[in-house]
């Protein structure tokens, strides 16, 4: 991997540098992020304690496409010719998926793979539990713009766990519905995603959330509802309880749903914690792929006999592409 540092160029003089990807907590939301001379963009996760919603916001989606734009410099590439709409999906995927990935637990590794319906191209998005995050289109031939169903799947490794693969149908032509759906359908957690010029929103929902203040709200409402609980001073010093008298519930949860309602008995027994709109976590996203020469290298090593045989030919250099960002790589036959 191509290791050329870039220059960064701060927004102000309160720009942060050498803070590790995650906890971060002491950083100011509206200012620019620099870290190893890259542009991050931070993300807080927040539970609305009187609903039981999780918010997940970020104010740096132009840090988050900047890092694009700087590992495409790095790695010598061009940025990939796209029209508005195509660059729009393409940007609302990789937005969603950083603001899915942050909205859970466990940080897992993501990985999405859309073919929009009446669309002749698809999209892929990885986010690595570090927060790197890489997305590429793919050109695909004319005949799938008649295809009215497309395809969508989402794989999810956890450490120390099998690989969790769900296949949808998709109901929207929008990535970041799409997103939507995934926790609607698969993890039985409705959500919401609100996407502007330079800032990003994700309400999800727990199972005994009180879901209908923020249903039928459109994006730019929702970005309002949060900025609105932002400013809201708090009123009471006490710590929140909860009544311990209860019946258990029985609900069947997936994991997600389970360990985010871990979370959310964990954050009603913290102490010192006041006001409707508590911090949770904080982490840094930023473009980048784990792929390198030898890599690369590797996943032809493993092919079958009869496949790399097909693959090399009589040729003695392969050029091959990085599946999941698009980088080039030459190899040389051994």
């Amino acid at each position: 991997m191509d290791t050329t540092t870039h220059e960064c160029h701060p927004k102000d003089e309160g720009t942060k540098r050498g803070f590790p990807p995650l906890a971060l907590t002491t950083l100011d939301s509206e200012k620019s992020l620099c870290v190893m001379d890259k542009h991050l963009a931070l993300y807080r996760r927040y539970l609305w304690e009187s609903k039981n919603i999780t918010w997940v916001y970020t104010a740096h989606v132009d840090e988050l496409l900047a890092s694009r734009r700087d590992y495409y410099r790095a790695c010598g590439m061009d940025e990939p010719v796209l029209n508005a709409d195509q660059q729009r999906e393409i940007d609302d995927l990789m937005i969603s998926a950083t603001l899915a990935s942050e909205s859970q637990v466990a940080r897992d590794m993501w990985g999405w793979t859309i073919r929009i319906p009446m669309k002749p191209w698809g999209l892929f998005c990885g986010v690595e539990p570090e927060g790197m995050v890489c997305a590429r289109f793919t050109a695909l031939p004319p005949q799938a713009a008649d295809d009215p169903v497309g395809s969508f799947a989402i794989q999810r490794v956890s450490e120390d766990a099998p690989v969790r693969q769900t296949s949808l149908i998709p109901s929207d032509t929008s990535a970041r519905y799409l997103v939507e759906q995934y926790f609607d359908e698969s993890e039985q957690l409705p959500a919401r995603i609100a996407i502007s010029e330079h800032e990003a929103l994700m309400a999800l929902s727990m199972p005994d959330a009180d879901w209908d203040v923020v249903k039928t709200l459109d994006g730019e409402q929702l970005l309002s509802l949060f900025h609105e609980l932002c400013r809201e001073t708090p009123t009471t010093d006490e710590t929140p309880t909860t009544d311990e008298t209860s019946a258990p519930d029985t609900t069947p949860l997936s994991d997600s749903a389970q360990r985010l309602r871990e979370q959310f008995r964990a954050a009603h027994a913290t102490t010192g914690m006041t006001g409707d709109l508590k911090v949770m976590h904080e982490a840094v996203f930023f473009y980048g792929c784990r792929c390198s020469h030898e890599r690369i290298s590797q996943m032809i090593d493993h092919l079958p006999e009869a496949q790399k045989k097909e693959l090399w030919g009589d040729s003695k250099h392969l050029e091959i592409q990085c599946p999941r960002c698009g980088r080039d790589y030459i190899l040389d036959k051994k």
